[in-house]
């Protein structure tokens, strides 16, 4: 059996980072503001990079033509990419919200803006996958 060790190495800094966001998540920079951290902005502007360049590689022809697959993984590559970095660029940089005593103000790209008193809400439950509350 052959072992990939770059794709070991690969997913082991994955999963390091993503262990490293969620336990990061729970701490807040500044009382009362809710903001995306710089590693969910970061891998929205990695995952652009990862979809503009084999959109550039499709666009310039520079890739075996003649080989089959090679233009569907490309564009394969480029839409998985570039929905996913859409996601993560709208959640980083476009997701913020306050809260105080008495209110829970958010504004997302998916939903607009919403105002809420928390006597108003009718159930708050922590989703410990995502690490975050579920409104």
């Amino acid at each position: 059996m052959d072992i990939s060790w770059q794709g070991l190495i690969a997913g082991a800094i994955a999963f390091f980072v993503v262990l490293y966001e969620r336990k990061r998540s729970v701490y807040a920079e500044q009382e009362g503001v809710l903001k995306s951290g710089l590693i969910t902005k970061g891998f929205g502007l990695v995952t652009l990079l990862f979809s503009v360049v084999p959109f550039g590689v499709f666009l310039t022809g520079n890739y075996q033509v003649d080989k089959p697959g090679e233009t569907i993984a490309l564009i394969g590559l480029t839409l998985s990419f570039g929905i996913a970095a859409i996601y993560y660029i709208a959640e980083g940089f476009f997701v913020k919200g306050a809260y105080n005593d008495t209110s829970i103000v958010f504004v997302t790209p998916w939903a607009g803006k919403k105002d809420e008193k928390w006597c108003d809400l009718e159930s708050v439950e922590f989703n410990c996958w995502w690490s975050w509350y579920v409104l």
